[in-house]
């Protein structure tokens, strides 16, 4: 009889630790499952906001663009005539860039990404006062910003080599 109380005992304590061990195992499943859900999302969420990141969080290229904007909406405030000289960096952060200066923005292409600041409309003249649409702008150089009338004598801006 002695036996098979013992015995009893311990098929008892068996279950009692099988159904304690189940609930165990259903609890760090879900633990693991909520952190491996968690993991996935964080580095989903952090994929997404650098893949959205722009040339902003370069600031040098920010500030160079808006100084460049700013240089011209100044010309284009003043009266004809007017010059202001910039000076383009070689480079920003030690990496290549390229700039164009179209009627209503001045735009910072940077390793794929891009940056703009905005321009009050002005109209763009050549060295001929011809009107064009765009002008590109070469790291390293300095140039001139003037305010004159083109050939149909409309304002216009000249941006043109400082030497």
């Amino acid at each position: 009889m002695k036996n098979q109380q013992t015995f009893l005992m311990k098929i008892n304590k068996d279950l009692y630790m099988d159904s304690r061990g189940i609930y165990t195992i259903d609890f760090l499943f879900s633990i693991f499952l909520t952190l491996t859900i968690g993991i996935i999302v964080l580095n989903l969420i952090g994929n997404i906001l650098e893949d959205q990141k722009t040339i902003e969080e370069d600031m040098g290229g920010r500030i160079l663009i808006d100084n460049i904007a700013n240089a011209i909406n100044q010309v284009n405030s003043n009266n004809l005539g007017y010059i202001k000289e910039i000076n383009i960096p070689n480079n920003i952060s030690g990496k290549d860039f390229k700039i164009t200066i179209t009627h209503d923005e001045v735009v910072l292409e940077l390793e794929n990404k891009k940056a703009d600041s905005a321009l009050i409309p002005i109209r763009i003249a050549n060295i001929n006062l011809d009107s064009i649409e765009e002008v590109k702008i070469y790291p390293g150089n300095s140039y001139k910003i003037k305010k004159l009338l083109n050939n149909n004598n409309l304002t216009a801006i000249q941006i043109y080599n400082g030497y």
